[in-house]
């Protein structure tokens, strides 16, 4: 069996790498994902969604918490287009038959600028 810590690494490096297809080969079909500004009902969906994403940024984790099947990544989100800042943040995911099946995002959205959906 796939490590589930190195299935996050992974995941988070595709997508950090804008490898949209490399990224969903950690997914399951049925990913559910909710965050305080989004949620995906599907991996299909979620990738779509990646796609769209004006974001240019990166990631440095700051702690991981592994338990078998759970993971748990606090990290800080560094972003640089369309605006700049970072942002704390912290992921919680389950994996199932190697790949991640939900993931579950926090971070405290009153950081965040205003922005138009059009301006990304």
């Amino acid at each position: 069996m796939k490590d589930a810590l190195d299935i996050v690494n992974n995941f988070y490096r595709a997508f950090e790498e804008k490898n949209f297809e490399k990224a969903r080969s950690f997914l399951n079909d049925d990913y559910t994902f909710k965050g305080p500004m989004m949620q995906f009902n599907s991996a299909d969906e979620c990738i779509a969604q990646m796609k769209e994403c004006g974001f240019d940024a990166s990631h440095k984790t700051i702690r991981t918490i592994s338990d078998g099947s759970q993971v748990v990544v606090i990290f800080d989100w560094m972003v640089c287009k369309p605006f700049e800042g970072t942002f704390r943040m912290c992921e919680c995911f389950q994996i199932k038959n190697e790949k991640i099946a939900s993931a579950e995002l926090f971070f405290d959205t009153a950081n965040f600028p205003k922005m138009d959906k059009n301006a990304a």
